[in-house]
């Protein structure tokens, strides 16, 4: 099957043209980072909560609060007239509670069954380069693991079976490709990801929502990823098609080695 990178290209052309990566930066500054305390707070008064801000914050984005909605209360610090610092009540409200134009997409998981069998292919080509390739446990936040020194991939049990077969696409990536590294970890995730969406798009698996802004964080925005592109465009491409090949081989037919 032969793979070119022309589809993630034009993807990031039309995120430059349109400016959605100029929306999302500012979209993601007016987030705040809380402290446990007020995450605890949050949690237990809307539990769910994914993005909270305040009234004016959402009003900068174009968002209005449902009238009737019950502020969540959190702690914010309040410096007094003699200096010494205290701490006030305000009010936050998730996005749940709003209403308005759309956020920037941020990488979100990919759901549902793994109905194309990707997953157990890639686990084909794992072996045939020397990888035990396996579900485990990881730490909260970490979807793969490739291990050069121990010949090892792990992907995240909790992740659903779609995501599942990205990740290990992406951990192949890494597996082929940087060894040795040579290149810097914003180049290596940036390699790894582009592959792994080339890969799941050869099987019918379209990643975008989560790629792009994977990819675009790495690189720092589209325009750094384009430039990207042309220096390891040619290495992206070839490790994507070897992949490809190989699992389509295996879900053909016309491989039947058993996976340990």
């Amino acid at each position: 099957m032969s793979i070119t990178v022309t589809l993630l290209e034009d993807a990031l052309r039309a995120l430059v043209v349109e400016g959605e990566w100029e929306k999302y930066l500012k979209v993601q500054s007016r987030f705040r980072t809380y402290s446990a305390r007020n995450a605890l707070l949050i949690a237990r008064q809307c539990p769910g909560a994914t993005h909270v801000a305040g009234y004016r914050t959402w009003q900068s984005l174009e968002r209005q609060v449902v009238k009737g909605s019950r502020a969540i209360k959190i702690v914010a610090p309040n410096k007094r007239d003699d200096g010494s610092l205290g701490f006030r009540t305000v009010s936050v409200f998730d996005i749940s509670q709003t209403t308005g134009a759309a956020l920037p997409a941020t990488p979100q998981l990919l759901t549902g069954e793994d109905q194309a069998g990707l997953f157990e292919a890639l686990l084909i080509v794992a072996q045939d380069r020397g990888f035990t390739a396996s579900r485990g446990e990881l730490p909260d936040g970490v979807n793969g693991l490739c291990s050069h020194l121990a010949q090892t991939i792990t992907i995240s049990a909790t992740l659903p079976p779609r995501h599942q077969a990205k990740t290990l696409a992406h951990e192949l990536g890494h597996a082929l490709l940087h060894g040795d590294l040579g290149v810097t970890r914003a180049i290596a995730e940036f390699e790894a990801e582009s592959i792994a969406y080339l890969v799941c798009h050869a099987f019918g698996i379209e990643s975008a929502t989560y790629t792009f802004s994977y990819i675009m964080q790495w690189a720092g925005g589209p325009t750094q990823a384009l430039e990207a592109i042309l220096t390891s465009g040619e290495r992206i491409r070839a490790t994507a098609e070897a992949i490809v090949d190989r699992a389509q081989r295996y879900l053909e037919g016309s491989i039947s080695q058993d996976v340990a």
